[in-house]
């Protein structure tokens, strides 16, 4: 008796708290909850080509300026792990590569050349090219949002679409019923602008399975590209990582997991 009166109760609470209960008809789903879906799935498509129109075309990296990064990379990755290499082909590695940095023989640009010269980065031809590329894709995420952000509220404003099939807490209220002017309508009531919003995040897997990918308004301004093309103000010129790199890997102390391995392995296992 006590847990049917504990029910009771309950359900007494719910009701007074869950506000009148609407009939819908069934033409706004046709006319107002699908449209507004198909035209967000459209327009991010309209968006994602025009994306794909202004990103920055691919640029080539220069032969000399890649082999340059690449002898620096080789001797970080040298030392690091040397040790997986036996003292004989860390030996050959080492002298190579010592004779080589030390000499700057894979340099882009010789110091004679102009290297050290420190360039005005705001003068950037990559720069400009990131900037304008940012700015326009402020601009196609923002007109379409705006304009499709009117066009609901124009013609839809007011709409209550649908009601969802789990209970909220009062505090999403505000979110859900958003140009509904009611203090007394149940929390789950969603309206055609709020509806707007949550499509805005809630329809990502299909932009996923439409594009294939998870970011569709990043565009890829080829990082990697800006770095290899010119150096970075602020850090060592390659001719100076290469001095640095050549007495580093010339002192440095090898040690091998390979070195007497055979022995290490007969008396492990005899």
């Amino acid at each position: 008796m006590v847990f049917e009166s504990l029910i009771s109760m309950w359900e007494t609470v719910q009701s007074g708290h869950a506000g009148p209960e609407l009939l819908l008809d069934p033409q706004l789903k046709l006319w107002a909850l699908i449209p507004i879906s198909i035209v967000m799935i459209l327009v991010d498509i309209a968006k994602q080509c025009v994306m794909v129109l202004v990103s920055p075309s691919t640029t080539s990296v220069p032969l000399v300026r890649l082999t340059e990064i690449m002898h620096i990379t080789k001797a970080n990755a040298i030392m690091g792990n040397g040790s997986n290499l036996s003292s004989e082909s860390f030996k050959v590695r080492q002298e190579y590569l010592a004779n080589v940095l030390s000499e700057g023989k894979y340099l882009a640009v010789k110091p004679n050349e102009g290297e050290n010269k420190i360039e005005n980065p705001f003068t950037s031809a990559g720069l400009s090219e990131s900037m304008t590329t940012m700015a326009m894709g402020n601009l196609v995420n923002y007109i379409p949002q705006t304009v499709i952000m009117w066009w609901v509220n124009y013609f839809f404003a007011g709409f209550v679409l649908m009601k969802l099939p789990f209970p909220l807490t009062i505090r999403f209220k505000q979110m859900l019923q958003s140009s509904v002017q009611t203090n007394d309508l149940d929390v789950r009531w969603v309206s055609s602008m709020s509806w707007y919003i949550i499509s805005m995040g809630g329809l990502t897997p299909v932009y996923n399975v439409l594009f294939g990918g998870d970011d569709l308004s990043k565009v890829d301004v080829s990082p990697l590209q800006a770095q290899l093309s010119q150096p970075q103000v602020g850090m060592p010129s390659p001719a100076d990582q290469m001095k640095a790199l050549a007495n580093d890997i010339t002192v440095f102390q090898h040690i091998s997991v390979l070195d007497e391995v055979e022995e290490r392995v007969l008396k492990l296992y005899s």
